[in-house]
């Protein structure tokens, strides 16, 4: 058996980032910016009101004699459209937020701050000196003509996305999603919606698997459960080295039925086929045809964590992020571990901030076959290898599955 950093440094040397594609900028979110995008015009591109006010030249604004300043109004601006003159001294122009100040205006005072007779008044007092630039916007404030707005590699999410909005990208250069094919084995093994029977089980890992790809930001595609047969399983394999990678569930230990590794061996390379770890010790991984397959184990709880250490990484660095592998922090557990392991366990756990220290409490039974313990697990609590137990209140290293990859 290999050690799980050792295991995670053979799969990652082998994936590289995918392709890069123009994608419609609604299908972008999530996905690794492909080259740097810089400002082609000034944004804003021209100066306009922040307030609903008027425009004028603010040495307009100052009180004469003791007396409040009344300007003559010679039209108005509403945002979308341009003034069809200049303001001029002793005049102002009624202006809507957003609207292009008008020429020959420096200043903006905000409606609540001038008094009119009525709102087709000819006259406007305005009732508080302002300053040049008062509520307006310059052109660029927000970015200037070629500057680098957004950065290469850079994750795209929906703040990114307004930006290449108003930058005008209706097709953005990314990495392309990563297509994930996703295979169930065994014969025991039936769809979700088939009566139980005797010695049968559903296929809850394929369900699960493409759920969790689809967190990880590719595409899954269920192919389906292949049956404990060297035909069965060329059949499922040859449809699916038309995809980036290959997820099995199942068929990776030492049964006279696990097939996968034969099949592996036959048409690919085998990289390793066991970790030293619990839950998760059959883990393979090789290719087949030159597509990376990543075998998981079968139990459920196993199939899920190793997705979590090895398959999230994988899908992670095919669509070209950096940061690939989820924070490690320390925790107290609370309830700590008692149960001897000669393998590094990874214990369900949910963590929370409390009186200054983060708490962990794993979730009831481990079993690699009890599917609850997932539940309300936001980590994995890391007991080392050798048989080490976690004393209630003690401390360990936990690694936080709802925190960002750093």
């Amino acid at each position: 058996m290999i050690s799980v950093e050792e295991a995670l440094d053979r799969i990652l040397a082998e994936i590289q980032p995918l392709n890069v594609v123009q994608a419609p900028l609604p299908e972008v979110q999530g996905l690794v910016l492909a080259q740097d995008i810089v400002a082609q015009e000034d944004i804003p591109p021209f100066a306009n009101s922040a307030m609903d006010g008027f425009a004028l030249q603010s040495k307009d604004s100052k009180p004469h004699n003791g007396k409040l300043p009344r300007l003559r109004i010679t039209g108005s601006i509403a945002a979308g459209y341009v003034a069809e003159h200049a303001v001029e001294e002793g005049t102002t122009m009624r202006i809507m937020t957003g609207a292009p100040v008008p020429p020959g205006a420096d200043s903006v005072i905000q409606v609540e701050l001038t008094s009119t007779e009525s709102s087709d008044s000819p006259w406007v007092e305005i009732q508080q000196e302002v300053a040049p630039g008062n509520n307006i916007r310059p052109a660029g404030e927000d970015m200037r003509r070629g500057q680098k707005v957004l950065t290469r590699g850079q994750t795209i999410g929906p703040w990114e996305i307004g930006i290449l909005a108003t930058l005008g990208y209706a097709t953005v250069p990314v990495v392309r999603r990563p297509r994930v094919a996703i295979l169930g084995t065994g014969d025991e093994v039936i769809d979700i919606h088939e009566p139980l029977q005797p010695g049968k089980i559903r296929n809850s890992n394929s369900y699960l698997l493409e759920a969790a790809v689809r967190a990880a930001g590719a595409e899954a595609h269920r192919l389906g459960v292949a049956r404990d047969t060297v035909e069965s399983l060329r059949e499922k394999f040859t449809e699916a080295v038309q995809y980036d990678l290959i997820l099995t569930s199942g068929g990776v230990s030492v049964g006279d039925f696990d097939l996968v590794k034969d099949i592996m061996q036959e048409q690919g390379k085998m990289n390793f086929w066991r970790i030293n770890m619990r839950p998760g010790k059959p883990v393979a991984f090789g290719q087949i045809k030159g597509i990376p397959l990543l075998g998981l184990p079968g139990n459920p709880v196993s199939s899920a964590v190793t997705f979590e250490l090895f398959g999230r990484p994988v899908i992670r660095k095919m669509s070209g992020h950096a940061q690939l592998l989820k924070p490690q922090i320390d925790v107290t557990v609370e309830n700590g571990v008692q149960e001897k392991a000669m393998r590094r366990h990874y214990v369900r756990a949910h963590v929370v901030w409390h009186n200054g220290h983060f708490i962990a409490r794993t979730t009831g039974n481990q079993g690699s076959h009890i599917m609850t313990s997932l539940l309300n697990a936001n980590a994995l609590v890391i007991v080392p290898e050798g048989g080490v137990t976690i004393a209630p209140g003690a401390q360990a290293k936990a690694m936080m599955l709802d925190w960002p990859e750093v």
